[in-house]
């Protein structure tokens, strides 16, 4: 059972960098050093380093994200899920890893 005071924090992140005209989905491009969806990620702990946080990526990107985690001494304690088709249903995905009765946002890794 979980604790009405939990909360979560769902980042969806499938971008494919289409628009930045890249072949390097954007969440993974190099901000001051290290990939921004880490970025996006502190910022929430760096808020309140209590939040549960689960990270959706598309499965074809999932190794990816683990060797940047590795190579970047990225320890923030996260989950990974994998996404869905369109964001709607990796939105989805997301909240199938929440517990019923806590708070929870959705964000976008990047916009």
């Amino acid at each position: 059972m979980s604790n009405k005071q939990d909360k979560y924090v769902i980042v969806v992140a499938g971008g494919k960098g289409k628009r930045m005209q890249t072949d390097t989905p954007k969440q993974f491009l190099l901000l001051k050093g290290k990939p921004v969806l880490m970025h996006t990620i502190e910022t929430f702990f760096s808020y309140d380093a209590s939040l549960n946080m689960i990270v959706v990526l598309p499965e074809e990107d999932i190794a990816l994200w683990k060797d940047l985690c590795s190579q970047h001494v990225f320890e923030a304690k996260h989950t990974i899920v994998k996404g869905g088709s369109e964001r709607f249903y990796s939105v989805a995905k997301g909240l199938d890893v929440v517990p019923d009765g806590v708070l929870v946002a959705i964000h976008d890794g990047i916009s």
